[in-house]
């Protein structure tokens, strides 16, 4: 599972560049034919990773309720401009919560897992399916940052 963590690493190494370079105003901007922003995708890898790994392990996440319930799947951003410390937030998660996975799963507490059937429809039934699984989520959501990064230098 090394390599897998450094794997994730990476993602999150891209992902925080790309979040760095963009203003709080970009950051929030919805082109026209997206139905979500850089910040959203971001985050939104953070409460996916939490979820697929810790809650269908019927373990607490390391998030809060509200930031989850913000993020998760089948949400959509409010339109307000993040700020600093909302970005912050974000930037921070990105790399405690794999620190947290990556620990955790050293330690050995993922002992149960919910059968979970993601939204292509391939079934997680394991710790080991879902981390490798959500490895290529967020690959999809980091190509939905650089679709956003294009629309956004088009305007």
């Amino acid at each position: 599972m090394k390599e897998v963590f450094a794997l994730y690493r990476k993602l999150r190494e891209r992902q925080l560049k790309l979040l760095n370079s963009f203003t709080p105003e970009e950051l929030a901007t919805i082109p026209a034919g997206f139905k979500n922003n850089i910040l959203w995708n971001i985050a939104h890898c953070v409460v996916t990773q939490q979820l697929y790994c810790y809650a269908n392990s019927d373990l607490p996440t390391y998030l809060s309720d509200d930031f989850i319930a913000k993020y998760r799947k089948g949400t959509v951003p409010d339109g307000h401009i993040p700020t600093a410390a909302e970005i912050e937030e974000v930037r921070n998660l990105m790399f405690s919560t794999l620190d947290h996975l990556e620990a955790d799963y050293a330690k050995g507490i993922f002992k149960h897992y919910n059968h979970y059937l993601t939204g292509i429809e391939y079934p997680l039934t394991n710790i080991d399916e879902a981390i490798y699984f959500n490895i290529s989520h967020e690959g999809v959501h980091l190509g939905s940052v650089l679709a956003l990064k294009c629309a956004i230098a088009k305007k």
